[in-house]
């Protein structure tokens, strides 16, 4: 009896400690467990917004158009001239009053921009971020540009560019700015030219303030650089307002020095514009003011309505506080 009392008496001491140690073991792996779920959580965390990211898309636009964000269709980004600028600092361009631009790198001209209006048109259905893939040949051909050499040259060139030239452009009334390239990543295998391009999600705040459908057909149409700008230009209003020529002449980008043969281009550059139906008609005023009679999309009627009955409703409130001020005289 006594025996037994001490063995039990003994075996206590062991148990207890048995017990402590199974505590602790227990603790340890539950320390353990919570610190992978919170590592697991934090990754799920992250996934999270890598997917929320990647989901940020362009808007949708039909297979005949090219969606472009209007505020670079209203400044001498995408110059007309050939001649190809480098800046090494944030150079200054010409804009509309209501947008500042900087560029830093190798000027664009209207190449790049077709170019540009191409990988935005294969992007726009899946999100941004992920890969754009293409071959060079299929995309010379929907620029309508010949397949040799040289022309797939001129296209490892142009995508170069984009990739390297910093666009910051600043909306004054809104206070924001976007500073960034409009192509990320570009691989290409050399044996076959297929590319595979990334455009930036950050892209999609560019469209922001707005974006105009380039009907492409017209676009391939046109014969000139300053032609092609204009009608991007053009499309970007939903009204036409009159322009100085030499406004024009500025947010073009245009190196001709003498305003007169600038004229002269212009004159040309509309008649273009005309044949291919994008505007109806145009006028230079002897004050050098350039009227256009243009066509509109559906989309720019109904803004003009709402601008109209905004306008409208603005007129009829003047019209009964001026009555009203009248009354109490």
């Amino acid at each position: 009896m006594h025996r037994s009392a001490a063995l039990m008496n003994s075996a206590q001491p062991m148990a207890k400690l048995a017990v402590d140690e199974l505590q602790k073991t227990s603790s340890d792996i539950l320390s353990r467990i919570l610190a992978v779920q919170k590592k697991a959580m934090q990754r799920q965390q992250g996934n999270g917004s890598s997917v929320q990211q990647a989901m940020a898309q362009l808007p949708p636009w039909p297979e005949v158009v090219r969606g472009v964000p209007n505020a670079l269709l209203r400044t001498a980004l995408f110059t007309i001239s050939k001649n190809r600028q480098v800046f090494k600092g944030r150079e200054l361009l010409a804009s509309t009053a209501d947008i500042e631009l900087r560029f830093k790198g190798e000027r664009f001209n209207q190449t790049d921009l077709g170019v540009w209006e191409m990988l935005l048109h294969l992007g726009r259905l899946q999100p941004l971020g992920g890969k754009v893939e293409f071959s060079a040949y299929s995309l010379l051909k929907a620029l309508g540009r010949d397949t040799g050499k040289t022309q797939h040259e001129q296209l490892k060139d142009e995508i170069a560019r984009l990739q390297g030239g910093v666009v910051e452009i600043s909306w004054k009334r809104e206070r924001k700015t976007f500073s960034g390239q409009l192509v990320g990543a570009a691989y290409r295998n050399e044996v076959t030219q297929q590319y595979v391009v990334i455009l930036n999600e950050k892209l999609l705040h560019l469209y922001d303030d707005g974006f105009t459908h380039i009907d492409w057909v017209q676009r391939q149409a046109l014969k000139s650089n300053l032609a092609k700008w204009l009608h991007g230009f053009y499309a970007s209003h939903a009204l036409a307002y009159p322009y100085k020529v030499e406004t024009l002449r500025k947010l073009c980008g245009s190196d001709t020095k003498q305003l007169r043969n600038f004229r002269k281009m212009l004159k040309v550059a509309l008649d273009d514009l005309f044949a291919v139906n994008c505007i109806k008609g145009w006028q230079i005023t002897p004050s050098d003011l350039v009227y256009i009679v243009g066509t509109r999309s559906d989309s720019q009627v109904k803004h003009v309505n709402k601008m109209r009955v905004a306008a409208n409703h603005q007129h009829n409130a003047d019209s009964f506080n001026t009555h009203k001020r009248g009354t109490i005289r």
